[in-house]
């Protein structure tokens, strides 16, 4: 019995001994070999990395050029879409209504309005567009019923760059509340098609961000919430772009008033003679002093009167 039982113990042990003999080389080697891969993955992810920078990227505008015209299937195709360059071949007659014009009596009646996009935002089948002219801003929207409005009609419009021009047709309706973000607020458009006439390329600032005023950005502030801003820097670098903003619009407003105001009423128009002294005392917003006759120039072998001289 007992040589039995020395027996098994004999065989089992040797069977454990050829186990982790069998294993240990497998092992070994299994270990050796990931680390070799290891080593060569890392070894390779910089020429990956190079051969990726060198690939051909994909050029800008590619995808916004997919959405410049409608899909051929539409069959409101013929509503909305980038129209071809205007050649100046033909009259269209078509009139254009002013959005500061646009007011309730005008409810139900279709209008043409050209604007820029000051803000879009756009959710499932419907959209929601701020189109701005000049000071004056209304909201236009669309709802896909494949009726008056598509599903690309509205992704049509959601594609397009904020600050384009944009030609937009609608309907005047009156929206269920008021409009608090726009001039127009007791009227909206129920658009019924929409071209971009101009796109606009990527912009420096949003308009919305500088049109900001420190009354609203510290309000929302103790809110506990931020809004972006706009730098004086900024806004002087990209100076074409912050003149779109109201505050800036109204001051220049107010300096052309002001100008026609010193042309129409402070002068005779049947007796005042405007020499180009006159026009720059008036426009140039900076300060200045008018010409005396120590000012005189010798122009053509000739002296040249000052200012004060010929009776500015």
């Amino acid at each position: 019995m007992a040589s039995k039982v020395a027996e098994e113990l004999e065989s089992k042990l040797s069977l454990e001994g050829s186990e982790s003999g069998s294993l240990a080389p497998s092992s070994t080697s299994g270990g050796g070999g990931g680390k070799k891969k290891d080593k060569k993955e890392k070894k390779d992810k910089p020429a990956a990395a190079a051969a990726a920078a060198a690939a051909p990227q994909p050029q800008r505008g590619v995808k916004a050029a997919a959405m410049t015209q409608p899909d051929p299937e539409d069959p409101l195709a013929h509503k909305y879409g980038d129209p071809p360059m205007v050649q100046s071949t033909e009259r269209t007659g078509r009139e254009w209504t002013r959005v500061e014009d646009l007011s309730p009596e005008m409810e139900g009646k279709t209008v043409l309005v050209r604007a820029r996009i000051h803000t879009t935002r756009g959710k499932g089948k419907s959209a929601f567009l701020v189109l701005r002219q000049r000071t004056a801003t209304v909201q236009a929207v669309l709802f896909a019923d494949d009726t008056t409005v598509s599903r690309g009609m509205v992704k049509y419009a959601c594609g397009i760059p904020k600050e384009s021009i944009v030609d937009v047709e609608g309907v005047v309706a009156l929206p269920q509340a008021p409009v608090e973000s726009c001039s127009q607020k007791d009227v909206e458009l129920a658009v019924t098609g929409i071209r971009a006439i101009t796109r606009a390329g990527p912009l420096p600032f949003e308009v919305v961000d500088a049109a900001r005023s420190e009354a609203e950005v510290a309000a929302a502030a103790a809110r506990g919430e931020s809004l972006a801003t706009v730098s004086q820097d900024i806004r002087l670098d990209n100076r074409v772009v912050d003149l779109r903003t109201p505050a800036n619009q109204a001051i220049f407003r107010v300096q052309s008033a002001v100008s026609q105001l010193s042309r129409n009423k402070w002068m005779n128009p049947k007796e005042a003679i405007e020499y180009g002294m006159i026009d720059k005392v008036l426009t140039t917003p900076t300060p200045k002093m008018p010409g005396s006759g120590r000012n005189a120039v010798n122009f053509r072998r000739a002296e040249a009167p000052g200012a004060q001289d010929i009776g500015v």
